[in-house]
């Protein structure tokens, strides 16, 4: 349904005559006309005015389809730094409503996660923001700093904290339901690793590659990140080398080659396999091999450096995506800042 077709089906309810409304909203009622016969649409400006008094959303006034709503959702949380209390609740009230109605309850959990992951992250935000001021003003506190290992992911000092048990034994109980659905082999191998259990990582890593959608690449990947949790460093390095050997021209294999000299200090080798695997991706680009240099730069410090990142990471949101603005633009132009900040001393 058309904008013109759902305001004339709204006045009808409402029992208003178009010159009634046009009273209301201070036009004339020939413009209340065209925009009813689809003529002309009304103003932009005008349109909380108009939804406010039907008593609708605007979504409702637009009458959009819930394909569109979800698709509209989506784009909020990748693009807005914060939603209003009205805009949250309105979003999680459309959600509930989509687990009674809609059928595929599985993706509308998805949103409703990230619709709260959103809020914790902006959340997340301000603890930094008012712990590091607190820590600054008086850096003898001592009852606030655990609260940057929630905001922002300082280390945790003691296992009964830093354990990932819990999210073993999800994925325990997702694999051993789901035996054929591969991804999730692997986020329980990243959180057998983290932890060090590599035994039970080995087992589950030779289960992965007996699923029918296993990855080559994700198995010798996999396979010398135990070695080197293992603290077997020839082993590890020998197939992080024959990674490069038999995927030289592959995206994911250059950037798992990178990440792994980054975490070793080697940044130089790290830029250099970052930029490789650059240079091998398909556009549309995604920007985090260009995040992973510019840290590597920030960390020598060599802010001009990351500087320039920062301008190649912008460079491609905006080629690649069309981004002129919005939470990706912002979060880069505010790192740049703070490193023109470090070069001006």
């Amino acid at each position: 349904m058309e904008l013109g077709n759902k305001m004339k089906a709204l006045r009808l309810k409402a029992g208003l005559t178009q010159k009634k409304l046009a009273e209301e909203l201070n036009v004339s009622f020939q413009t209340i006309s065209k925009w009813e016969n689809n003529v002309c649409a009304p103003d932009v400006m005008l349109l909380p005015k108009i939804a406010v008094f039907f008593g609708v959303t605007i979504d409702e006034l637009f009458a959009l389809s819930v394909g569109q709503k979800l698709r509209r959702i989506e784009n909020m949380l990748d693009m807005e730094k914060e939603l209003s209390h009205d805009t949250f609740s309105e979003t999680l009230e459309f959600l509930k409503e989509q687990l009674e109605s809609n059928e595929d309850k599985g993706r509308t959990y998805s949103f409703l996660a990230h619709l709260y992951h959103h809020r914790m992250t902006s959340d997340s935000m301000y603890v930094e923001q008012y712990v590091k001021k607190a820590l600054t003003i008086s850096p003898e506190i001592c009852d606030c700093q655990w609260l940057l290992q929630m905001a922002c992911g300082a280390a945790k000092r003691d296992f009964n904290v830093y354990n990932r048990n819990e999210v073993i034994e999800f994925y325990k109980a997702v694999v051993q339901k789901n035996p054929d659905v591969s991804e999730n082999y692997l986020h329980l191998l990243d959180n057998l690793i983290a932890d060090n259990r590599t035994e039970e990582a080995t087992a589950v890593l030779k289960k992965y590659k007996a699923t029918e959608k296993s990855c080559e690449i994700r198995g010798l990947i996999y396979e010398a990140r135990i070695a080197w949790a293992e603290h077997r460093d020839e082993l590890a390095k020998q197939k992080y080398a024959e990674l490069e050997r038999t995927y030289g021209n592959c995206e994911q294999a250059m950037f798992e080659l990178a990440n792994f000299h980054a975490k070793t200090c080697q940044y130089d080798k790290a830029i250099t396999y970052y930029e490789k695997s650059f240079k091998l991706a398909q556009k549309p680009r995604y920007i985090d091999a260009l995040i992973g240099i510019e840290i590597c730069y920030a960390i020598e410090e060599n802010y001009e450096e990351a500087v320039r990142c920062c301008d190649r990471e912008l460079a491609v949101l905006r080629e690649d995506f069309g981004f002129e603005e919005g939470e990706p633009i912002r979060d880069i132009n505010e790192r740049k800042r703070r490193y023109i900040e470090k070069i001006r001393g």
